[in-house]
This record gives C-alpha cells, sequence and structure tokens, in this order.
C-alpha cells in the first residue's frame, strides 16, 4: 500500500494521467494515420459528439457538415471584408491622387498649404490640420530650426518617419496650439528629403478620436504625401 502512494505521489499509474497520455497517443496516431476510419467504418456508426449549441449527441458526420458550414461562413465573411477594404482603399487611392494633383498645380505656398488643409479636412475627415515650416522667412506657422521649443519633436525630426497615435501634451502644445487639447491621436509626417538634407518642416494631422490614428496603422500614403509637399514646398521656396 505504501509503494501504491509513493507511486501515486510521483504521478506513476495515476488513472488520471494514464487517461491523458492515451488520449496524446491516440490522437498522434489518428493524426498520422488519417485512413484509420476508411478501414474501420462500423466505428464510425458508433460514435457520437455534443452540438455545439445544444449539446445533444450528434453523429461524426453531422458534426464535421456543421464545422464545414462554419468555415463556409467564416470564409464568406471574410471575403466580405477583404472586398469592402478593397473598394475604401481604391476610393482612397482616387482621392490621394487628386490631392497630389491639385498640390503640383500650386502656384505658390500659400496656395499648396490651403489645398492640402481643406482636401485633408474636407476628403480625408481630419478634425485639425497644422503645418510647421522651419526658417520659412515672413510665413505665419513659421519656426526657427534651431528653437527649443522643438525639442519635445527632436526625436520625430531625426527619426524622419512618420508617427502615428497619441502624443505628449507639450507636443500637441506646439502642433496644435489653442486646439491641443481637442485633440487625442495624430499623425505627425516630418517634411524631409532621403539623406542628411534638413527636414522642411512638420505636418500634423489631429482627431479628437482616440482611436482614429494608432501606431498599427499603415503609413504609405501619408509618407508618400510629405515626400510631395517636401518636394513641392522647396520649390514653391527656392530652397
Amino acid at each position: 500500500m505504501k509503494e501504491r502512494t509513493e507511486q501515486l505521489e510521483k504521478g506513476q499509474d495515476d488513472p488520471g494521467e494514464l487517461d491523458k497520455r492515451n488520449e496524446r497517443e491516440v490522437a498522434e496516431y489518428l493524426h498520422h494515420h488519417p485512413d484509420f476510419f476508411s478501414r474501420h467504418e462500423a466505428l464510425l456508426l458508433q460514435m457520437t459528439l455534443p452540438h455545439p449549441q445544444n449539446g445533444q449527441a450528434i453523429s461524426l458526420v453531422e458534426r464535421q457538415l456543421s464545422v464545414m458550414r462554419e468555415q463556409k461562413q467564416q470564409l464568406r465573411e471574410q471575403l466580405q471584408r477583404l472586398t469592402l477594404a478593397a473598394r475604401t482603399n481604391e476610393q482612397l487611392m482616387g482621392r490621394f491622387q487628386q490631392m497630389i494633383l491639385c498640390l503640383i498645380d500650386s502656384d505658390d505656398l500659400e496656395q499648396a498649404i490651403s489645398y492640402i488643409r481643406d482636401a485633408l479636412h474636407e476628403d480625408f475627415h481630419a478634425d485639425k490640420v497644422e503645418l510647421l515650416l522651419f526658417d520659412a522667412t515672413e510665413r505665419d506657422n513659421r519656426i526657427a530650426r534651431d528653437d527649443a521649443r522643438l525639442q519635445p519633436l527632436a526625436r520625430i525630426l531625426e527619426g524622419r518617419r512618420t508617427v502615428c497615435g497619441h502624443l505628449r501634451p507639450e507636443q500637441l502644445a506646439l502642433l496644435f496650439g489653442e486646439g491641443s487639447l481637442d485633440i487625442a491621436s495624430a499623425v505627425v509626417i516630418p517634411l524631409c528629403e532621403e539623406g542628411s538634407e534638413p527636414c522642411l518642416g512638420l505636418l500634423a494631422i489631429g482627431s479628437i478620436d482616440a482611436n482614429r490614428y494608432h501606431p498599427q496603422m499603415g503609413t504609405m500614403f501619408v509618407n508618400h504625401l510629405g515626400a510631395v509637399m517636401n518636394r513641392i514646398f522647396r520649390a514653391h521656396l527656392g530652397a
């Protein structure tokens, strides 16, 4: 009796452990021998499974059909989501291309800035759009490149990449001014060329929705927008 107790304490011959081990062995065997039931068809008629909704016993064939219907419905829903996403992206691309063309056709910097604000508000439903240009004399939205107020944005400028998500209060205050308290999420696009040339400025797009802009969102469109704006603004400024 003492030996049996010690075995149970060590997990030896424990009925529960044996059942788990046997289940694993059966599952592994069936995995490696998928034709097992074709050679033992009588077993299929004896096997029953609980219905996933009402718990009543159903045959294995009925359960397989139920699983297949569920998988088919999931695939149909996934296809619908992909189709909707494709249509949305197509519409987004159309609006984006129109924006780029209008920027290219702008006569001066004021016109380009005015158009980009209107387009982002109307076509892309931004709640607030602000632009900071560095060392652009006689511009309302200018700021000196060495201005100490830019320190909270130093990492964004050094990274030269679009940043999406929640910004710190001091970053929001510099980018959006008096309306910064209403901004819950934002996109910040550095206007930079590839390489070591200094950035021309920053474009900030804000939303009152905390979930509108987030770090996991795609940035392909806004990166391209930033590159185009950088080229066009430099041309207007003679930079």
